[in-house]
């Protein structure tokens, strides 16, 4: 009986569901906690942690919007919503709509079929209903695990939304997750997240999931599952274990310490018995095409550096199948001159950079292995933005 596992990658959860890769529909929110003393504003309006105030002393005073964790938002205003004069009104109906599609929310009380329909058809490019969306889809192929190569979150928040959301496959101990470097690295372009993410506050996040997952993180960063159900060994690599070399450069090595690891997980018995033995990690691991007609991507600040050593000794110890993300492509392929196999997941939520729409793995591991896309059903408004052109190098 074949053991299927579902192959994800690249969600981009954030916050409020916006993402570094439309940074024209970033949320905008001050850099600092609002300085909105008693004395100078009075309450009009609050609801789940959000508060709209009325500056003071004055026939027409401003509007602040300020959200739980204390951050200001600018009110909208008529012209860009069509709504209400009323900038309290506005101002609440923003707070509505950002807490329903926030990850901390979503994640504590997911929304039915029809109230994701509804929030999608009104924000339909949001990343977190593009994930709940997605992981319907996952949950519809009935599949045993679930494993994720990276790029989890946007710029390090949400986490409690990927949990929530494979809840199932947590609690049997079959989620198998490594971060990528959009869960670890710092970006150039600022975003919504606040606090600003330091690397630490990054990295400490990630162990933190991992231990809620049951994922035993080793020293070089690495961790290593056997499924003997499926005759397979599973390890993870954080191709991002290294220090970040300049804040806008997102290139990734496994690095010494994780490939002698590695070497030396291949000479045990559970390796060795195993008839797939599958090497999970981010980066890819060869330059990727795209597709028919187009050009590949840039490999300017984004690519592997140790990508022929790591190449070289996956082929050493006898590896059967790498799967990986980063670059938002779905491929499948035998790198020249090596008999491992390569799968490359595109985006969850922001499709394949060919212009395909979003869509996972299902790969059943049986005498052999069997691969098949899945599609995620998008409405076809949302796939008028093409995902399939470049964006700068630091956005995958």
């Amino acid at each position: 009986m074949s053991f299927a596992v579902a192959h994800v990658s690249d969600f981009h959860i954030s916050s409020f569901g916006d993402t570094l890769h439309d940074r024209g529909q970033l949320i905008k929110r001050t850099t600092n906690v609002a300085d909105v003393s008693p004395a100078r504003f009075e309450p009009c309006w609050a609801e789940g942690g959000w508060r709209v105030l009325r500056e003071r002393n004055r026939k027409k005073g401003a509007v602040v919007l300020v959200d739980p964790d204390g951050y200001g938002h600018p009110v909208p205003s008529t012209r860009e919503t069509g709504g209400p004069l009323d900038p309290v009104e506005r101002a609440a109906a923003k707070a509505c709509r950002l807490e329903a599609r926030c990850a901390r929310t979503l994640a504590a009380s997911p929304p039915s079929e029809g109230a994701l329909a509804q929030m999608l058809e009104t924000t339909p490019h949001n990343t977190n209903l593009r994930f709940l969306r997605a992981v319907r889809a996952v949950t519809e192929q009935n599949v045993d695990a679930v494993i994720v190569t990276g790029d989890c979150t946007d710029d390090g928040e949400g986490w409690e939304l990927v949990e929530a959301a494979f809840a199932p496959w947590r609690q049997r101990r079959r989620l198998f997750i490594i971060p990528g470097n959009h869960d670890l690295y710092l970006f150039p372009i600022a975003s919504s997240a606040r606090p600003r993410p330091t690397h630490d506050s990054k990295r400490t996040r990630w162990h933190e999931v991992a231990e809620r997952t049951g994922l035993e993180l080793q020293p070089c960063g690495a961790w290593k599952r056997t499924l003997d159900e499926a005759d397979a060994i599973v390890v993870g690599l954080d191709s991002c274990s290294r220090k970040q070399r300049a804040f806008f450069r997102q290139n990734g090595a496994i690095g010494p310490e994780q490939l002698g690891w590695l070497s030396e997980v291949a000479g045990t018995y559970e390796w060795k018995k195993a008839r797939h033995r599958i090497v999970v990690c981010h980066h890819h691991v060869v330059p990727l095409p795209v597709g028919v007609g187009r050009r590949a991507p840039t490999e300017l600040g984004m690519r592997l550096d140790d990508g022929r050593t790591f190449a070289e000794t996956l082929a050493q110890v006898g590896a059967t199948l790498v799967m990986h993300g980063h670059r938002h492509v779905s491929e499948r392929r035998h790198p020249a001159g090596f008999d491992f196999e390569l799968l490359a997941a595109p985006s969850l939520t922001l499709g394949c950079k060919s212009g395909d729409a979003p869509s996972f793995w299902r790969v059943e591991l049986d005498h052999h292995v069997h691969a098949e896309r899945v599609r995620v059903p998008v409405e076809a408004v949302e796939q008028e933005n093409d995902p399939g052109t470049d964006p700068p190098p630091p956005m995958d």
